[in-house]
């Protein structure tokens, strides 16, 4: 990675013979080494902002989910439904993914006009057949995986966030993964990792935190436990990225992660 002030895009030709924009070098400080105050600004936007959304009153989840557990007998649980809150925790939701997409077209247009760099500087560009094969292995392995940890982790039940989610409309279910594949991965992925490696030279250094910043997103939203669950989806992702540069390829594979488990469960009633 040059460290020069200047920005360096290298076109590179790929086995098809097309040209693609390759966005390694980034170079976010001005001529006198500072960092440029559009891309402090796009951090906030990618790392702030998601931290602080859950804890606000129109966006975040409601003290009361709208569900309440009344008994639990092994894993069988026995629940009483708010239909006022509910409708409350639904409207927050849809609050929730309306903000997403303001942050992300936010920051796509900071990269465009403010920063002037490429889409591709942020990972937006092609993917490749190489890349369709990774993510549909990367999946596979990683369900697999995730399917073990459970056999051997103990069984519990499911939270009374988790079951009021259970009871949206499929059409808000689907709204929430699709929503969450494009807009965190241009936040956590494309833009933190990218921008946080530019700024410290270390790629290491920047995968960790973005990997951080997004499991604390997570666990202020729905909790330590479901952020904990998300760790090893979070850890192909990080390395995903790293690996192919390719935020198409890490939507597609947080499309198949989040979709496995939020739309194939059936709406419980």
């Amino acid at each position: 990675m040059s460290k020069s002030g200047s920005d360096s895009i290298t076109a590179n030709r790929d086995t098809a013979g097309a040209f693609s924009i390759s966005s390694g070098v980034v170079a976010p400080r001005d001529g006198t080494g500072n960092i440029r105050r559009a891309t402090w600004v796009g951090i906030f936007i990618a790392a702030a902002l998601p931290l602080v959304a859950p804890f606000l009153p129109f966006v975040g989840p409601p003290p009361d989910s709208g569900v309440h557990i009344t008994n639990v007998s092994g894993l069988t649980t026995q629940f009483t439904v708010d239909s006022a809150a509910l409708g409350h925790f639904v409207a927050n939701v849809e609050r929730d993914i309306a903000f997403k997409w303001v942050r992300s077209i936010a920051l796509v247009f900071l990269v465009v006009l403010w920063e002037r760099k490429p889409i591709a500087s942020i990972g937006l560009k092609r993917a490749s057949w190489r890349d369709g094969l990774v993510v549909i292995g990367g999946y596979v392995a990683v369900f697999a995986i995730g399917h073990l940890l459970d056999l051997a982790l103990p069984k519990r039940v499911p939270s009374e966030v988790q079951l009021a989610t259970m009871l949206f409309p499929y059409p808000l279910r689907v709204a929430m993964v699709l929503t969450a594949a494009v807009t965190e991965e241009i936040e956590s992925r494309g833009y933190l990792i990218e921008r946080l490696e530019a700024i410290t030279g270390s790629t290491s250094f920047a995968g960790a935190i973005a990997f951080v910043v997004f499991l604390l997103q997570h666990a202020t939203s729905w909790g330590i436990a479901r952020a904990v669950r998300t760790a090893l989806w979070t850890t192909a992702l990080v390395a995903l990225y790293l690996w192919r540069r390719n935020l198409p390829a890490c939507i597609s594979m947080h499309l198949l992660a989040d979709g496995t488990a939020l739309l194939a469960i059936p709406k419980i009633t």
